[in-house]
Formats: structure tokens, sequence, C-alpha cells
């Protein structure tokens, strides 16, 4: 009596572990055979694995562009270009001289042009720049511009100048190796600024807009 009951409880147990096994292998099979017919399925990485994110390399800040405006005469208008020529004909240094050449082309690019940039100092390299421009009527107003040490950082390229005359300064950028400086326009005033050099080109690399997107040329006063 006690072996066929022995018997009987072994075979109902090797009967159940083989329907759990049945029973589990389809749904393996099944994972198996979706993944080969579909190449874009995946079995998902066990969540213990680490993100892997990519860090995009940050874009290099520009240097700081800021001006310094040291001379700001809203009120100040050039003479009528007759009575401007008639005064450089009185000045012992122009004469009847400032009617022929090279003093009657560079009187026209001087009197023609409304911003200038410069690079260097020196009194007698501002002469031309001063009255062929017409800016020498401001001139007690402007030395300021010339206290300490700005003249030996203008020449050393440290430093550089522009002259803005019926216009104002907005803005200054430092971008792709140029300045890029915003003004606006008006109907009078002269205006000098002063910046720190990013660079070290013999010619400034200025560009000057108008906040209504106008380009204005500009002329190198060095010499």
């Amino acid at each position: 009596m006690g072996k066929p009951l022995y018997h009987l409880l072994l075979s109902g147990l090797l009967t159940a572990v083989s329907a759990l096994s049945l029973t589990a292998c389809p749904q393996s099979l099944l994972v198996g055979e979706v993944a080969h017919q579909n190449p874009t399925f995946s079995t998902p990485e066990p969540s213990s694995s680490p993100a892997r994110l990519t860090q995009l390399p940050a874009a290099a800040a520009e240097p700081d562009a800021a001006f310094e405006v040291c001379a700001d005469l809203p009120g100040w208008q050039r003479s009528p270009e007759t009575a401007h020529l008639k005064e450089l004909q009185e000045m012992p240094r122009y004469g009847s001289a400032i009617e022929s050449e090279p003093l009657k082309s560079l009187l026209q690019d001087f009197w023609s042009h409304q911003v200038f940039s410069f690079t260097t100092y020196g009194l007698s390299a501002r002469t031309e720049p001063i009255y062929l421009s017409g800016v020498w009527t401001a001139l007690d107003d402007i030395w300021s511009c010339y206290d300490g040490s700005q003249p030996e950082q203008i020449n050393n390229g440290d430093r550089a100048e522009v002259w803005l005359i019926n216009h104002q300064a907005v803005d200054l950028q430092w971008s792709e190796g140029r300045y890029l400086l915003t003004v606006e326009p008006s109907g009078s005033g002269l205006q000098l600024i002063q910046f720190d050099r990013q660079e070290s080109s013999a010619a400034l690399p200025l560009v000057v807009v108008t906040t209504g997107g106008e380009t204005i040329e500009v002329l190198s006063g060095d010499w």
C-alpha cells in the first residue's frame, strides 16, 4: 500500500513542474520572435544602467566692449561749408593752399564724413583731423579726453577713439573680430568716445550702424 502512494505523489509533482516550464517558455520565445521580426524593437536596459548625457561645449564668451564718453556736446554744430572754407583760408597753416592738392581732397574727405576713428595720438597728428573736419570750434571742450594716461594708452594700442558728428553712441559690441557700434542720429552734436581694444590690427575694424540699420562710413584719422 505504501509504495503505490509514493509513486503517485512523485508523478503529480513532476507533472506540475512540467506545466510551469511550458507556461514560461512561450513568453521568452515570443520576445525573441518579435525582436527578430522587428529590428527597431530592443529589450530595455536594466534600470540600474547609468544615463548617458552628451554635454555640448559652451560658447566662448566675447570680451566686454563697453565705451566711455569723454566729450559730449549735444548742441554743437559744424560751421556752414562756405564759412568753414573761409575760416581755413584765413589760418596761416592753410591759406590758399587749402584749395590745392593734397589739402583739397583731404578737406573733402573730412568734411563729407561724420564718423572718425583713431588708434594713434599726437598733437601734430591730430591737427588736420581737428581743423579739416570742423571740430576745431569745440577744441576747448575736448581736451579732457587726453588727460592722464589716455594718449599713452592710445599710442600703445590699448585704447581706441571715435568721433561722432550728429550721432550719439548707443551700444558697442565686439564680435567676430570687429567692433559693432550702434548710434542714434541727431540733428546736431559732437561726441567723442573711447574704449579698450580687443585686437592689434593696423586699422581699427569698426562698423557703425544706426538704430535704423543704416551703415555709416568711417574715416580713419590716423597719420
